[in-house]
């Protein structure tokens, strides 16, 4: 299979190929990119490309990643709603949305244009979820549409309700607002991670909701602003971080050995509400707690 990526107008050029491809696609250092080209799988505008090359923008990169095997994903989405110019999807847990890494073909941009049936080959997804956060993700169904939804997630206008589970039993007054400027943490090895920081980018976030079970609590969460993994870094701020979450998070050591504990993190995107800015109707997409969230809380 050969992949192919077009340069985006706003990257700085021209750049050299290997720090052009070592920026974009992580998973290789430009050093390890420069082998690829060296074994003659990179092609700048259907050129084989040489390492001492030269792109610029709106040239089309194309790779051949030979044999590979990619990492396991759950491929069980669902579509739970459709109109003429979006469709929203109940994503699983363990499931990119975009491509990363070498999940070229496991990730739900790449199933709904290449696999669905039918398919949507224009579609964009409008806004992201962590692999492990499963529920609700917007998709428009062209480049067009991308931008007209994606300035409701910008300027505020769409509703986001998450559900959490965490250790304990939280004695919050609801609704219970969590205020706290999030920065990257750049003191720490491994994955991203980001942290509660006042020299960081406003945040806040809701707490709606909070039901008891022995031992986990099952939290509504309302996040005001769209800060990366926001949901996951306020509730670890306030010492209730999401079951399973294998960054900020709780295991079962936190809670006595409670053997429910997720195998990954406990948070799902429940519903998006909206003014549907082509009908001027509310709209609002939601989906029920999963399965694998809903044993930990009932057993």
């Amino acid at each position: 299979m050969i992949f192919t990526s077009t340069v985006p107008t706003n990257v700085r050029t021209p750049i050299a190929v290997t720090e052009y491809l070592a920026g974009r696609f992580t998973y290789r250092t430009a050093r390890e990119w420069a082998g690829v080209i060296g074994e003659g799988r990179i092609f700048v505008n259907g050129a084989q490309c040489r390492e001492e090359d030269f792109i610029k923008a709106e040239d089309t990169i194309s790779y051949d990643p030979g044999e590979f095997e990619e990492p396991d994903a759950d491929l069980a989405y669902s579509i739970i709603y459709e109109d003429e110019w979006i469709i929203g999807v109940n994503k699983p847990g363990n499931l990119l949305v975009h491509r990363a890494g070498i999940s070229f073909r496991n990730n739900l941009a790449y199933l709904l244009r290449c696999k669905n049936d039918p398919l949507y080959p224009e579609c964009h997804p409008v806004h992201r979820l962590d692999r492990d956060t499963s529920g609700v993700v917007l998709v428009a169904k062209n480049s067009e549409q991308g931008g007209i939804f994606g300035k409701l997630f910008t300027g505020g206008s769409i509703t986001r309700k998450y559900k959490a589970v965490v250790a304990g039993c939280p004695d919050l007054k609801t609704p219970f607002v969590i205020d706290g400027a999030i920065a990257a943490d750049k003191g720490t090895d491994g994955p991203c991670r980001f942290k509660v920081d006042e020299g960081g980018k406003l945040a806040s976030t809701v707490v709606e909701e909070v039901e008891h079970f022995d031992r986990l609590s099952l939290l509504t969460i309302r996040p005001v602003t769209g800060r990366t993994h926001q949901i996951r870094v306020h509730l670890a701020s306030i010492g209730y971080p999401v079951m399973g979450d294998k960054v900020y998070g709780a295991n079962k050591d936190n809670i006595g050995g409670h053997q429910s504990t997720p195998t990954r993190q406990a948070l799902h995107c429940e519903s998006l509400s909206f003014i549907h800015p082509h009908t001027k109707t509310q709209c609002t997409i939601a989906a029920g707690l999963p399965d694998d969230i809903k044993v930990h809380l009932y057993r």
